[in-house]
């Protein structure tokens, strides 16, 4: 990328627009901007006319409109993640004497004191699985920049305080998140949940793969592949480091007996096409979605690891910010794995049924 002294990118900024000034700086480069009364550091990620994607040096992303942007520098120094050592640090601060901050190769965790260390290992546990799972698969992964945060709260009043300050709407029977903005994994304790209990699993899952190159942060995933990657990492046997030859060793058995009533009693038919290009059902039946969103996944992982890997990386290349409709989906999806989508789904749903019979 050609690089242009500061002077020429103010004049550029002040002739045609900040979003040109951005253009030709260094992503590379540390960035300072004067947003509002604020003065923000990072690196732009992507931007338009309208807005851009900060991204700080602990990891968070801010999305910044461009007409708030009043001053802008170019540091002299690259931009670098913030260390373990850094994180930690800040971490203390925010969470007080109450609660302790351990840290392993990849994790930074906050928990109440006396759990911290068990909490810590069990996630680095998950991340050192999913990169075995998926190198073994083909899939391309690589490791995560940024030391990455777990949030574990002593109880759920705690972790409803805390949903709020990070602006995220309590759902439910909610018990944990991982927003992609913040990268932060949040939970509240709960019995049997330092024993790999299923939302530990799910949400660390989505953390990681948010992280090593399987899903963008900033790009516009359908649902149906996010929550069905980590629904089949949730599977005790699929995370085992002793290979086995049949399938239904590695299903998540909750999901794929759900799918299996789903399937059978209510499913449309020819609903592949719909669950594909839209993520509706998740807005009208979150387990039957959740269902076929594993039981998609599950398939397309065991019978076609070379294109659901290519097409996991067709997603991540897309332009964030580019809407990403139900045509070019569709397109994305019968590119990937074939242009006769009743083949794939009666292959699909025959595959899944015969499972338990293997």
């Amino acid at each position: 990328m050609k690089k242009f002294p500061l002077i020429v990118i103010f004049v550029i900024a002040l002739q045609f627009g900040l979003d040109r000034a951005v253009s030709a700086l260094d992503h590379f480069k540390l960035l300072d901007l004067q947003v509002g009364d604020q003065r923000v550091k990072g690196r732009v990620l992507t931007h338009n006319d309208e807005m851009c994607w900060l991204l700080h040096q602990d990891g968070r992303l801010q999305q910044i409109a461009m007409g708030n942007v009043t001053d802008f520098k170019e540091l002299g120094e690259r931009f670098k993640a913030n260390s373990q050592l850094e994180i930690r640090k800040q971490l203390e601060t925010e969470f007080g004497s109450d609660f302790e901050v351990r840290t392993t190769s990849h994790y930074v965790v906050v928990a109440r004191r006396g759990i911290a260390e068990s909490y810590a290992v069990l996630f680095e546990r998950i991340y050192f699985e999913f990169m075995r799972l998926f190198r073994a698969r083909g899939l391309r992964v690589v490791e995560a920049e940024f030391p990455l945060v777990a949030i574990v709260l002593p109880d759920e009043v705690s972790f409803v305080k805390y949903c709020r300050n990070e602006k995220t709407r309590v759902q439910p029977g909610m018990v944990g998140f991982y927003l992609s903005t913040s990268n932060r994994v949040a939970m509240y304790e709960r019995p049997n949940a330092m024993n790999l209990d299923r939302t530990v699993i799910h949400e660390a899952t989505h953390q990681v793969a948010f992280n090593t190159g399987i899903h963008s942060r900033l790009a516009r995933h359908p649902r149906w592949v996010v929550e069905g990657l980590a629904t089949v990492f949730e599977a005790d046997g699929i995370r085992s480091r002793h290979g086995t030859s049949s399938p239904a060793d590695r299903i998540n058995r909750e999901r794929y007996l759900w799918f299996l009533e789903y399937a059978k009693s209510r499913r449309p038919a020819k609903a592949l096409k719909n669950f594909v290009c839209e993520d509706s059902l998740f807005e009208k039946s979150v387990l039957d979605a959740y269902g076929e969103a594993w039981s998609l996944s599950f398939f397309l992982m065991e019978t076609q690891p070379k294109e659901y890997s290519n097409y996991l990386k067709k997603l991540v290349d897309r332009d964030p910010l580019s809407v990403y409709g139900a045509d070019e989906r569709l397109k994305d999806f019968t590119d990937s794995f074939g242009q006769d989508l009743d083949k794939i789904e009666s292959t699909f749903l025959w595959f899944i049924q015969k499972i338990a019979k293997r």
